[in-house]
């Protein structure tokens, strides 16, 4: 038997495992550390081991102590600090000095301050408060502001910054700065801004740049065509500033010919425009702010529609004649041209020019008048005839005409009439073209210079009289010698020869009296009574009457007009002062009414009359008794003695 040995080696690991018999030991059991009062939260102050709150908190891992809460700091703080493993726990103190930071001054939570506050309020408000942390532990502040404005206050204790009711307008200033500064008793400062911005309020309307606009469009405008643009501003802001406009709708219906664009306040025809119809758009345009609610102004719009120039001007005369003297001056007076233009709006614009047979520029034309004068520079000798071509142009169509020029001999003398002044009549109501008078001029010169024309030159005459060649007058128009106007009517009168020379007179028209009026009674009817014993020749009234002529065509008969026979028996009327009398005695026709007509005819030839209603009516005398009855028995036989 063989025994063998055999070795084997093992390599034991053997872990041998801690139990838990030890506490935990802080490496020192005081800490004293030194904070500075301004370190922000968050700020690391001591690794220890251990937990802890209240100002200061602790990382329970890493055992970092830093600052949780700067506010109301002490100047010294003593803080347990307790470790544990979980089974065993150790104890520490940590003291904290809070040290006061000389090198910095206190601070404000925020660099600057922004409030809002909407413009017109009168209510106070709090804008802003304004907090700031003192140099010292608790040290007081105080505030104030540095450019004080009656709008603001600040709370010297609080720092609460609020208005004091005064309303503000943003249009005149949108945004105030104030400075508050922060002080303390050792009177160090420190200051900041506060940003104050007014918010708008709609308080504004539009403002149009222009108290009125005015334009002028052709009639030919086609529709949609731009006529003006109104333009409005508002001192608002945003929406509040924000403009419409729109066409406001009137009883001329102008607004039916236009249309405004809504945000442009351009203005543009909507219908095809008539200068014969309106020359003269009044418009009424109104803008409109975007505020809540709007604000609105209005403005009047002209505008004036222009005539369409499609007409050429036309002369009065195909050809114009005309004679003077080679003697005639620079300046000298040659002859007129005239000429008119359907459209109404060219006549004023028309201009005339010489444009053919003027080569030596003996003539010249005025522009505006058409008024051919001898020129300024007219040759020493000129041709015995010129054929000048003139034109007119109302700036688009041009016309011409001819003006014949005849230069003769030298003129001495002027026209005269007889006269200086002529007295003649003529009978009111004469007939269209009587003839008034001869008022002939002499002019001892021959030829053209020798033939005379007449002219009335004063408006009145011109339009009651004419005067031919000859010098005779002539009525235009009937004539009243009852209207004042017309009692007598000068006539300024001259004669003019082919030279140019005037001579004058004036003829005085007396407008004499026909019998064109009748007879006018000063009351549509006459009335009256009398009493039955009245005695013959008693006046019973008065008739009157007048007429507007003159002479014996004013002079009035006055006769009685019955178909009654008895009228005439009792009542009789003066001729020519119109008197009624009694004719007989009225006793026995008591109650009795007559009813009779009065005739007024004047002595005119022939003679013109008008007649007039009379009433008269008979009475009994209540004073008549016993006489009345006597006479009644005095008159019965008187009759039978007639008989």
């Amino acid at each position: 038997i063989l025994f063998v040995t055999i070795a084997l080696l093992l390599q034991v690991l053997i872990r041998v495992i801690d139990t838990n018999n030890h506490r935990p030991q802080f490496t020192q059991q005081v800490y004293v550390v030194n904070v500075p009062e301004d370190e922000p939260a968050g700020t690391e102050v001591l690794q220890i081991s251990g937990n802890i709150g209240d100002k200061f908190k602790i990382d329970p891992v890493t055992g970092i102590i830093s600052i949780q809460n700067v506010t109301q700091l002490r100047s010294r703080y003593e803080l347990k600090v307790r470790v544990s493993d979980g089974r065993f726990a150790s104890a520490a103190t940590v003291k904290v000095t809070v040290k006061e930071n000389k090198a910095n001054k206190r601070k404000f939570t925020q660099d600057s301050y922004q409030a809002y506050i909407q413009e017109n309020s009168s209510e106070k408000k709090t804008l802003a408060v304004i907090t700031a942390v003192g140099n010292q532990v608790n040290e007081p502040l105080f505030y104030r502001i540095l450019n004080p404005d009656n709008r603001f206050k600040v709370s010297s204790t609080s720092g609460v910054v609020s208005t004091t009711g005064i309303p503000f307008d943003r249009e005149a200033q949108y945004s105030y700065d104030i400075i508050v500064e922060v002080t303390e008793e050792k009177k160090s400062e420190e200051t900041v801004f506060v940003d104050i911005i007014l918010e708008d309020v709609n308080d504004n309307a539009p403002v149009f740049l222009s108290n009125s606009y005015y334009a002028n469009i052709s009639e030919a405008a086609v529709i949609g065509t731009s006529v003006l643009q109104v333009v409005a501003r508002d001192s608002d802001t945003g929406n509040n500033k924000e403009v419409f406009y729109q066409l406001v709708e009137e009883r001329g219906k102008s607004s039916d010919y236009f249309s405004i664009d809504r945000e442009s306040g351009i203005i543009s025809t909507s219908q095809v425009l008539d200068h014969e119809e309106v020359q003269q758009h009044k418009l009424r345009v109104r803008a409109i702010d975007g505020g809540v609610p709007a604000l609105t102004s209005e403005i009047t719009v002209t505008v004036d529609i222009t005539d369409l120039n499609d007409n050429a001007p036309v002369f009065t005369q195909h050809a114009y004649q005309t004679t003077i003297s080679e003697l005639a001056p620079r300046g000298h007076f040659v002859s007129q041209v005239q000429a008119s233009d359907a459209d109404s709006s060219d006549v004023k614009k028309l201009v005339f020019s010489i444009i053919a047979g003027n080569e030596e520029q003996n003539f010249a034309i005025n522009k505006q008048t058409g008024a051919i004068v001898i020129s300024n520079h007219r040759r020493p000798h000129m041709q015995p005839f010129y054929n000048l071509t003139v034109a007119v142009s109302d700036g688009v169509f041009r016309n011409s005409a001819v003006v014949m020029v005849t230069v003769i001999g030298a003129n001495f003398h002027n026209p005269t009439f007889s006269q200086t002044e002529y007295m003649v009549e003529v009978i009111e109501n004469s007939p269209v073209g009587t003839l008034v008078a001869e008022a002939e001029a002499t002019d001892d010169d021959e030829g053209i210079y020798g033939q005379i024309t007449y002219h009335i030159v004063n408006e009145l005459a011109k339009d009651k009289f004419s005067i031919n060649g000859k010098g005779e007058i002539f009525t235009l128009q009937s004539l009243d010698r009852e209207n004042t106007v017309e009692k007598v009517i000068p006539i300024s009168l001259i004669a003019k020869d082919g030279g140019g020379k005037v001579g004058f007179c004036v003829v005085n028209v007396i407008v004499t009296d026909a019998n064109d009026n009748s007879p006018q009674f000063r009351a549509a009817e006459y009335k009256a009574t009398i009493a039955s014993d009245a005695p013959r020749g008693t006046t019973v009234l008065k008739i009157a009457a007048s007429d507007a002529d003159e002479g014996s065509n004013a002079d009035i008969e006055y006769s009685i007009e019955a178909d009654v026979g008895n009228v005439g028996e009792n009542f009789e009327i003066h001729k020519t002062s119109g008197v009624i009398v009694t004719k007989e005695s009225l006793i026995g026709l008591e109650d009795e009414l007559y009813a009779f007509f009065v005739k007024a005819k004047d002595t005119g030839n022939p003679p013109r009359h008008s007649v007039v209603q009379v009433y008269i009516r008979i009475k009994l005398n209540p004073s008549c008794s016993t006489g009345c009855e006597f006479k009644l028995l005095c008159f019965a036989f008187a009759s039978l003695f007639k008989m």
